[in-house]
Formats: C-alpha cells, structure tokens, sequence
C-alpha cells in the first residue's frame, strides 16, 4: 500500500447493511435477498490522527455501483456476498485558500472493478425470539490500489487479504401481523494482511417493520477501533480512500426499506461519523432496489 493513499473513509454499510436480511438470523434453504445499490461520499472534511477535524484543500470521493446478496444453503448455512462491480474514485483540482487552482495537484479519476467480501453465515441457536449466529468473511483484493505517480490518493482496492469473523445475536422484540421490531448486536476480528493493523469491531442495531411490514426504519451503531499492530504508515498524505491502515471510527447510520410487492423494494440510507481518526469526517449515502425471496 503506498504511502500516499493512506488517508481514507472506513466505510461501515458493507455486509452489515442489510438489516432485515441478515444479523443473526440466516436465510431459509434456496431462499435469497439479492440488493444492487449505488454508493457515495465526498468531502474535504477529516478527523486527523488526534481525532480532531481538520480541513483538506481537496474534494475527493468515492463512488460505486454493487450487489449485495444473501443465499440460504441450508436452513442454517448462508452464503453473503458483497460485490462492487463498478468503482470510482476521483479528486478534484486542489485549490488554495483564495481559490487559486495548483498546478502541482490538478486531480483525476480511476474506474475500476472493487474490492469485494464472500462468506458463510450459521446459525448456532435459534427460538422464536433469539437468533445466534457466527459468519466468516473473506476480504478479496481486486480493487486497483494506484501508482504512486498517478494523483495520490486515488484507489478502489487496498491490494490485502483480509479475514472477518463476526458474531451477531438477534432479538425479536416484539411481532404482530403488522408491526414486527427486532435488536441486533454484533462483535467481531477482523485478520488484515500487507502490514495492515488487525481490527476490532462490534455494533448495535434496532428496527421496525410498520405499515403491515411494507416499511423498514432501521437505526445502527457501528465502531472500528484498531489494535494498532501493524507497520508504521504515513497517514499525512491527504486526500480521500477507503483503505486506510489504523482507522478508527464511530459511525452513526439511518436506514429505510420500502416493500412495493412482498418480494420486490427499494432502500436508502445514510451514514455518519461522530468521532474517529484518519477518516473523513463526512457523510456517506447508498441507495438500491432489492429481491427478497423470504
């Protein structure tokens, strides 16, 4: 990983971003939940290594189109994919503090394919009220992480190999013909490769099905903290990737589902950091259409 893309937003709506999909409850053999959505976030906006705020005299941004599926092997084994099979990661021209464009920084783009996520969920224990379950998630490299002599920070992969091991525990709170409202916690490893730092991270997250479960209101916690055991790496070369080495964050996410038919709906969310270092301190948007086969 080059020096010059170390600077990032650690995106949180990745796997975890289904929230009636998945948690601690995997899918009934052949059925799935297949969702393409669009991704987005740009800023100049960043927490710096203290944590404080600290503005770039760069917009850069990252932008992807993805699929997010779900697919019950069996009643107890799931298998989850997230792939983002058009990335786009950009800078703007950067500009001094009277608006003077540089000539050193004039910006650029790439477009490629992005780093993606396969796993399998199970099911350790499931009633009527508590669903447990542990998944394995394989981070697969096939973003492109730049040259150092194209415009820094410009990326769609991190080029490692990552492992996640999660463990979500489901809570159905309370279930009518109507209304149906649920809890989820999470915790999890996550084994990163390359000189990347391994991570902790965990996350609570409650919803509500209304309006005879047509509409979803989902509201979600998520936090990364680093254990800060990887190579030392430069995180002041500015601008804007999602790959950054010794991220932490605490993002906040707002998220609703809409049900046309019983199978077929769109969704929408938004996401935002509260607190973290070496991230951007700006919000991140997704919207999608999506087939749930229940």
């Amino acid at each position: 990983m080059k020096v010059n893309k170390i600077l990032g937003y650690l995106v949180l709506l990745l796997l975890s971003s289904n929230a009636f999909a998945g948690g601690g409850w995997t899918k009934k053999k052949g059925k799935s939940y297949i969702k393409v959505a669009g991704w987005w976030v740009e800023g100049r906006e960043f927490f710096n290594g203290n944590g404080d705020e600290s503005p770039s005299t760069i917009d850069s941004g990252l932008f992807n189109v993805n699929i997010y599926a779900e697919y019950g092997i069996t009643n107890k084994l799931t298998a989850i994919g997230y792939i983002p099979f058009f990335s786009r990661s950009y800078q703007n021209r950067e500009v001094d503090q009277d608006g003077i464009p540089s000539e050193q920084r004039p910006g650029g783009d790439i477009n490629t394919f992005g780093d993606s996520e396969v796993g399998l969920k199970y099911s350790l224990y499931k009633n009527s009220k508590i669903a447990l379950a542990v998944s394995v998630i394989l981070g697969l490299p096939f973003g492109d992480e730049g040259s150092p002599e194209d415009v820094p920070a410009l990326a769609t992969g991190d080029g490692e190999f990552n492992q996640i091991i999660k463990l979500d525990l489901g809570i159905g709170l309370y279930n009518s013909s109507t209304i149906d409202v649920y809890a989820n916690t999470y915790v999890g490893f996550n084994n990163r490769t390359e000189g990347f730092s391994e991570e902790f991270r965990g996350g609570l997250e409650l919803g509500a099905g209304v309006l005879d479960k047509k509409l979803w209101l989902v509201g979600k916690v998520d936090v990364i903290e680093s254990f800060e055991n990887g190579d030392e790496i430069d995180n002041a070369g500015g601008g804007g990737t999602i790959f950054a080495n010794n991220t932490e964050v605490v993002n906040v996410v707002s998220e609703l589902a809409y049900y046309f038919t019983k199978k077929i709906g769109v969704s929408a969310s938004a996401s935002f950091p509260v607190s973290g270092t070496n991230v951007y301190a700006e919000p991140a948007f997704s919207g999608g259409l999506f087939l749930d086969l229940k």
